[in-house]
């Protein structure tokens, strides 16, 4: 196969989006894991990961905490993998799956302590989707609790790391994956949680984009 041609196909499957998760993106995801705690102030209580893909940022918390977690996301295939890698991190006994869609999470009211997703917020759909999910995050968010959603690589460091590692692999990254996406930005999460009534704080620096929704008691 010409070399151009693997370069095209390198983020075509579950498979390859995994592999590049495990072996380039995988130092965010202790980083991204540590400031969501930070937030959360605890590190013990229950964490729902939203578009888990193969589980690496909810089974980061679950490392360096004592948080039972579900990890869940709408495709089947990324949910098996993730079972793999529950069992290769052994973290069977503290974490569970769930396939389902974020804009209809089907999860009881204020489950959850802690809600982290990365990455899968470009992929929420339209503006009225977006804001179904924001809502349905709300509504299973537990009280007192927090949320870190949002898109970035922990650091300034990282980010350009991976950055020039990725350009290697796949030239057109990361425009293809803002192609890709619903091409939402900062104010535009803002204005859906000030039409949601949520209360949130945003963060916008060299960490990446993360959404802080706090449900009061």
């Amino acid at each position: 196969m010409p070399e151009a041609r693997q370069k095209e196909v390198i983020m075509n499957s579950r498979e390859d989006f995994d592999k590049i998760a495990n072996e380039i993106f995988f130092p965010i995801y202790e980083v991204i894991a540590q400031e969501a705690l930070g937030v959360l102030g605890r590190k013990n209580g229950v964490c729902l990961d939203v578009g888990c893909g193969g589980g690496h940022l909810g089974l980061s918390v679950a490392k360096a905490s004592d948080m039972r977690i579900t990890l869940m996301d709408v495709k089947e295939d990324a949910i098996i993998i993730a079972k793999n890698r529950i069992k290769e991190w052994e973290l069977e006994g503290r974490t569970s799956t769930i396939v389902s869609d974020v804009r209809e999470i089907n999860l009881p009211d204020n489950s959850f302590d802690l809600i982290t997703s990365r990455g899968s917020i470009g992929f929420w759909g339209s503006r009225d989707e977006m804001k179904q999910a924001f809502a349905e995050i709300y509504r299973v968010l537990a009280p007192n609790g927090m949320t870190f959603i949002g898109k970035g690589f922990g650091s300034a460091e990282l980010k350009a790391k991976i950055t020039a590692q990725m350009k290697v692999l796949h030239p057109e990254w990361p425009q293809c994956v803002i192609d890709a996406s619903n091409g939402f930005g900062v104010e535009d999460y803002a204005d859906f949680l000030k039409e949601l009534r949520i209360p949130a704080k945003i963060i916008n620096d060299d960490r990446g984009i993360w959404i802080m929704m706090k449900k009061t008691a």
